[in-house]
């Protein structure tokens, strides 16, 4: 499961999703993908090349033409345990976002990867984090009132944080709502709300993979995220 922390950093952006869903049905090159998916083709370059980066997508040069390839034995399963991590027995529309967030997106700035929300982690960091609780079940829906989705820790996903030295105990004394999904504003995909993932952000806090920068919401990775969750 360590390997799974790269392929859902690569996966959460929205683009990048449609470009694989493209290759998916087969080889395509740039000028294909974005006359498909209408994006412009220095962006999809863009997420071609992180695409390539972590090993998801592979090319081929035919004359002057370079093809895009997906191995779809590989990633399909990936992409569909995703979907399910972010259904979380939910079929709720999601919201659009705002302009302001739509700038922020467009841009990639720095608070749109990693900020606080409250006491929480947010922004796409916060979305990954969530993807994989949900995805190696540590967390898992336990009810829906209309407005929010509530979590449950399972007795895995308990021992695994209180390894990683997240306050468990303290979050669930917590006279406050102990774990939600909470909308993120940039990604509009869920992150984890609540006194656990407050708990969480302290947690990767102090073990140096995030510092928050005074003054502002933006919060700083400076550390592995997969080594502490690995």
């Amino acid at each position: 499961m360590e390997q799974l922390l790269p392929l859902i950093r690569s996966f959460a952006d929205e683009s990048r999703l449609r470009i694989l869903d493209v290759l998916l049905e087969g080889d395509a090159t740039v000028n294909e993908l974005s006359a498909r998916l209408n994006l412009p083709q220095p962006r999809v370059s863009s997420h071609l090349a992180i695409l390539r980066e972590e090993g998801i997508v592979t090319t081929e040069q035919i004359g002057r033409q370079r093809t895009y390839h997906v191995d779809a034995e590989r990633i399909r399963p990936v992409l569909d345990a995703l979907q399910s991590a972010q259904q979380a027995g939910s079929a709720r529309p999601t919201p659009p976002r705002s302009a302001q967030a739509e700038r922020l997106v467009r841009n990639d700035v720095p608070i749109r990867q990693a900020r606080t929300c409250y006491d929480h982690l947010a922004g796409v960091v916060g979305v990954q984090l969530m993807d994989v609780l949900l995805a190696r079940d540590w967390l898992v829906l336990d009810s829906d009132d209309g407005k929010r989705q509530h979590y449950r820790l399972t007795d895995t996903g308990r021992n695994a944080l209180v390894a990683r030295g997240v306050d468990v105990d303290g979050a669930e004394a917590a006279r406050r709502l102990h774990a939600f999904g909470c909308t993120d504003w940039t990604e509009r995909r869920h992150h984890l709300g609540g006194a656990l993932g407050a708990a969480v952000l302290s947690a990767l806090v102090d073990a140096g993979v995030a510092t928050r920068s005074p003054g502002t919401r933006v919060v700083a990775i400076t550390g592995s995220l997969s080594d502490w969750l690995a």
